[in-house]
């Protein structure tokens, strides 16, 4: 069964004037691209990229800026111009994508098109300032991040806050990978980049390692609630920092295929700072 704010008209979803805080999160504002590690078929990586999102746009302020998603290119004609077009067309399009009817990876779970659904919204509302962009070119080692440099230096944004599987979002590959990653990739295009792995201390997601299935992650230690931690030895390090959340929990696929049902993130109030 599809969840009721997946059918609702999108200006139900438009963000709200203030956002919920993120510890942690203003010691990213010294990147200009700031990059986030996908954990797929969580609900938390998402929700957490979209709390990030909302303070990302309100501190451009009159700048340019982009939001990017590991999807298929193909999303570029329904994100492109969201100020200018009917939302509820747009969203209808992406809606039906055949993307989502598929389960290759977690990429392709309710709570990412949930993301999509509440980022679209906030593009639309920032007047042309945030773009929000499918970087899946592929290989998207390379050629994502040349498309993501390409459209900042194009639209003369000023930043960009990117959500991409976490081995894309190292800053030095791995064995295994064909190429550097994305991080690594958008850095040596000459932008700065904070990158952050996802940590919790204890949950499941959909690990590809070595074949892909709901997986227990690897455990942390506690480190308290929902936060990002850019650590002061991170720029030798495969990422500069985390985000961190108590525990990681399986989001069904779009289409209602059985996986355990999915929880919210436990995301601080704005009266407990």
């Amino acid at each position: 069964m599809v969840i009721a704010l997946l059918c609702s008209p999108l200006a139900n979803a438009a963000p709200a004037s203030t956002c919920a805080p993120l510890p942690g999160f203003a010691a990213t504002d010294s990147a200009q691209v700031v990059v986030f590690g996908d954990l797929h078929g969580t609900v938390q990586s998402p929700a957490l990229f979209e709390q990030a999102a909302c303070l990302f746009g309100t501190s451009q302020g009159p700048h340019r800026g982009i939001v990017g998603l590991e999807l298929p290119e193909s999303f570029n004609a329904y994100f492109d111009g969201l100020d200018q077009k009917s939302l509820d067309t747009a969203w209808a399009h992406v809606r039906a994508h055949p993307f989502w009817s598929e389960f290759r990876d977690g990429r392709h779970s309710a709570a990412m098109l949930d993301l999509v659904h509440h980022l679209m919204a906030q593009s639309a509302q920032s007047k042309g300032s945030l773009r929000l962009l499918a970087l899946a070119r592929q290989p998207i080692d390379v050629e994502g991040a040349r498309l993501l440099t390409d459209t900042m230096r194009s639209m003369g944004a000023s930043r960009a806050l990117v959500l991409i599987g976490n081995a894309h979002a190292r800053m030095v590959r791995m064995q295994g990978q064909n190429s550097e990653p994305f991080a690594h990739n958008v850095a040596a295009a000459g932008f700065s980049v904070i990158s952050l792995n996802a940590q919790a201390a204890g949950g499941e997601g959909w690990i590809c390692s070595p074949e892909c299935a709901p997986k227990p992650v690897l455990t942390q230690p506690e480190k308290g609630g929902v936060k990002i931690v850019v650590l002061p030895d991170g720029h030798s390090l495969p990422w500069h920092g985390y985000y961190y959340v108590p525990e990681m929990t399986l989001s069904r696929p779009v289409d209602g295929r059985a996986l355990p049902q999915h929880s919210r993130l436990d995301t601080p109030s704005p009266a407990s700072g």
